[in-house]
């Protein structure tokens, strides 16, 4: 982030510049074909793959474009939950710590809003659900959260990149907010695969490739040997692996190219909870935002008509954004929603929590991180006593 702003100019410009139609072509067929295939995007676009490689790790370097997978977390063994907390006034370090505590985490940040708190994804052992819904009933009964909202929900689909609404002549993005409606209004109604919720959790993966998985999750460019040198095992084993496990059963749902269509620095960024009419609805919006450049991802709250969409929007464009989600529900579309403003420097991210994984199992001491949970929260309110007293 720029700390002077004489340079907002020179740093949107460049951004701009990064945006040219060969590298669009490139981010739009790496999604088709997956970064593990560089040939097939080179061939389908018609480009040498050392042009392709070069603009690929050109982009990487200039922080704009991170290449990692998204894991089918139901063939992994784990529910997915998201939650957002608010933290009493000055306790968002506590919040943070009671958040991180449960292990099974693999995506926080910093929210404002309609809850001063956090945010938190979790991949979280399903044999265990109860676990995990009694350990942050236990935390807001301790006064350690405010309010929270918590939920269990399908894998996260990711819309892919594409540049429908970009002017590569003006460089710069339009907004149809009114096409987008219409679009909504007349998508198909079938739920995309991937949010559909899970028939059943079962654990198709053994520690080897859980290792491998959780590698991709932080860069799915590493090739095999890469992965073989990082890992400590052979070329063949991972060969394997890939071909056998991870492919054949289905463990990589997508691959997030998470590419920054707007300049950071005019860049809002938000996580929409919004609860549509009937699942009719829910489908429409999905199929209609496929390919919308405000969209980072979706998620089907499980049991209900309601998604998790995350969103990032250019500063001026968020008005319209809301103006388009209440013509939604003039149109018995869109029943409800709530946001909250994340910010995206305080993120922090982590894989899969392969650590935790013994003998075909997640472990999870429920009664040691609940007698943990009440010790800390004894701790803070001695401390916020003594604190009082003193300043009295």
């Amino acid at each position: 982030m720029f700390k002077r702003w004489e340079h907002f100019d020179e740093w949107v410009s460049k951004h701009q510049k990064s945006i040219d139609r060969v590298n669009a072509k490139i981010l739009e067929a790496l999604q088709q074909y997956g970064p593990l295939n560089i040939k097939a995007v080179a061939e389908s676009i018609g480009l040498p793959d050392t042009t392709v490689r070069f603009r690929i790790r050109k982009m990487i370097g200039q922080r704009l474009l991170l290449i990692t997978a998204h894991l089918n977390f139901a063939k992994l063994g784990l529910a997915r939950g998201f939650m957002i907390a608010e933290a009493p006034i000055g306790r968002h370090e506590l919040v943070l710590e009671v958040i991180k505590q449960t292990d099974y985490w693999n995506y926080l940040a910093r929210c404002y809003g309609k809850f001063d708190g956090y945010i938190a994804y979790f991949a979280f052992p399903a044999e265990h659900i109860k676990c995990l819904e009694e350990y942050l009933e236990e935390a807001a009964n301790l006064k350690i959260f405010s309010k929270y909202l918590f939920f269990w929900i399908t894998n996260t689909y990711l819309p892919y990149v594409s540049f429908e609404w970009y002017d590569f002549e003006k460089k710069q993005w339009n907004f149809y907010w009114d096409r987008w409606i219409n679009e909504i209004t007349n998508a198909s109604n079938e739920i995309p695969r991937i949010i559909r919720e899970p028939e059943k959790y079962e654990i198709l993966a053994d520690k080897i490739d859980l290792l491998i998985l959780k590698e991709l999750e932080k860069n799915a460019m590493r090739d095999f040997m890469k992965l073989a040198k990082i890992l400590g095992i052979s070329h063949q084993t991972v060969h394997y692996r890939w071909h056998n496990h991870i492919v054949k059963r289905n463990l990589i749902t997508q691959y997030s190219t998470a590419f920054k269509p707007y300049p950071f620095i005019i860049t809002d960024f938000y996580l929409f909870i919004i609860d549509f009419t009937n699942q009719d609805s829910l489908a429409k919006f999905c199929n209609a935002s496929l390919k919308k450049p405000f969209i980072i991802s979706y998620a089907k709250i499980i049991g209900k008509n309601s998604l998790i969409v995350a969103i990032q929007i250019p500063k001026l464009e968020f008005s319209n954004l809301i103006n388009a989600l209440n013509n939604l529900h003039k149109k018995n579309l869109v029943e409800n929603f709530v946001y909250v403003n994340i910010d995206l420097l305080s993120h922090e991210r982590q894989t899969i929590s392969y650590e935790f994984f013994e003998n075909k199992k997640w472990n999870y001491n429920h009664e040691e991180k609940m007698q943990w949970l009440r010790k800390v929260a004894n701790t803070n309110s001695k401390s916020k006593h003594a604190s009082d007293v003193e300043n009295f």
